[in-house]
């Protein structure tokens, strides 16, 4: 939408007002006349595009007087100073339909605060085809239910009890998507995390959900921006995370960036998440790579991938069947496995879209065969795909025990929830923080 501002010169105010005081003359009105036909309206012309605000929000370019009248706050000025930059915020229970919205909340206050704390979006026109949803910040408790089974008998009393990692069961943040699929249930520190879901005609709600019995500081600023279904900057494919540009770094939901040395208690990837995380294909670029993009060097220095355990005797990495699998050896009916899925992956850049593997489970990031190379202290390895779209599925399932085991025989017969502390890998909790990079063809 565009703005018209017109603008009158100051040699018609003065014609006018010097008119005004003319006697009605025909020579007096042909003067008037020819003075007002110098006079000239100019016409300012501005788009409401998205700007910088001072307050450090983006926002949209309007008039003073739209901002006002739509309910934003003047930031700083726009359009050569003919606009100002318009920023819209949300307290708890607000809903708007302006692009460029935030929900911010400084410090989380249990006695006063709502609970649960709900923002409503709505399209800000019928050509809404997507919301992008920018966790700018975002900390919450994480229930991480972290008991130690010495037993695989115990097992079953665990999953029979609810006890288990990652399982967001205090605090939780959830997204609506009416007519559509619903994004994971996330919690603890999401910060710097998007998510891209269908904007619904029936309006789209974040709900943070507190326990208000657990002491914890929380806070969050979430941006909400709308795309038209034209817009370049949104998946066509069905994606909750998309990236652009030919490198970057993405990480699983609820893993903290800020904590650079990772432990077994540092970084527990959440349960029950199922999504696509998409790289759009670059001009010129063929091939997509991808590796941890932290590498422990030592057995209390893991690296940023761990997901589930190979299914091996070993443990350390499996691909395709190996992956997704329960073991009989415990007699539990969920016991699946959690993976990764990208199609064809091979362990170099290659030059060709060879058949690789589609499935990565374990401790290292490594599609080469289970039994040629496990961890090796200071190695990091590299999959890369020429598979289009370039897609990274997320297959975690909805249970996550941590077991401690006293004997390597022991380690051989337990699946994702063994803790394995081998210089160059992860755990089977780990999660994932990872590194990418396209190729030229």
């Amino acid at each position: 939408m565009t703005r018209l501002i017109y603008l009158v010169s100051s040699g018609l105010l003065a014609a006018a007002v010097s008119g005004s005081n003319r006697t009605t003359t025909p020579e007096g009105n042909r003067e008037g006349r020819q003075n007002l036909n110098l006079g000239v309206f100019s016409v300012v012309k501005f788009p409401n595009d998205a700007c910088g605000g001072t307050n450090n929000l983006n926002g949209t370019c309007y008039t003073a007087s739209e901002c006002t009248s739509k309910g934003g706050s003047s930031s700083g000025s726009c359009a050569s100073g003919f606009g100002v930059c318009c920023t819209f915020s949300l307290s708890c229970g607000g809903s708007a339909s302006e692009n460029n919205t935030y929900a911010i909340m400084s410090s989380y206050d249990t006695s006063s605060d709502t609970d649960p704390c709900i923002y409503t979006f709505c399209k800000a026109s019928t050509d809404i085809c997507k919301l992008r949803i920018d966790f700018e910040s975002m900390t919450v408790d994480t229930s991480s239910g972290y008991i130690a089974y010495p037993l695989v008998a115990a097992r079953g009393d665990a999953f029979n009890n609810g006890l288990s990692l990652g399982k967001c069961d205090t605090d939780f943040v959830t997204i609506t998507n009416p007519g559509g699929t619903s994004p994971p249930k996330i919690c603890g520190v999401n910060t710097g995390q998007h998510m891209f879901i269908d904007a619904s005609s029936s309006c789209n709600d974040i709900k943070v959900d507190i326990d208000t019995g657990v002491s914890t500081t929380r806070s969050w600023q979430i941006k909400v921006t709308q795309y038209t279904c034209a817009s370049q900057m949104i998946p066509v494919e069905n994606c909750l995370q998309y990236h652009t540009g030919t490198s970057g770094t993405f990480y699983s939901f609820g893993w903290d960036t800020s904590v650079t040395t990772i432990t077994s208690t540092t970084h527990n990837h959440l349960q029950d998440q199922h999504y696509e995380v998409c790289f759009r294909r670059e001009r010129g670029y063929c091939s997509l790579c991808l590796t941890a993009q932290i590498w422990g060097t030592a057995a209390i220095i893991m690296t940023s991938y761990g997901v589930s355990a190979a299914g091996s005797a070993i443990g350390h990495q499996a691909t395709d069947s190996l992956c997704g699998l329960g073991l009989a050896a415990i007699a539990q009916t969920n016991n699946h496995l959690d993976y990764i899925e990208v199609v064809n992956l091979q362990p170099s850049i290659g030059t060709t879209a060879t058949a690789g593997a589609h499935k990565m489970c374990g401790f290292v990031w490594n599609s080469i065969a289970i039994g040629a190379i496990h961890a090796i202290a200071g190695a990091i390895f590299t999959s890369c795909t020429w598979s289009t779209p370039f897609k990274f599925g997320v297959r975690f399932n909805a249970e996550e025990i941590n077991l401690d085991v006293a004997t390597a025989a022991a380690i051989a017969a337990i699946v994702s929830e063994n803790v394995e502390m081998t210089t160059g890998a992860g755990t089977g909790m780990t999660g994932f923080y990872m590194a990418y990079w396209q190729n030229t063809c």
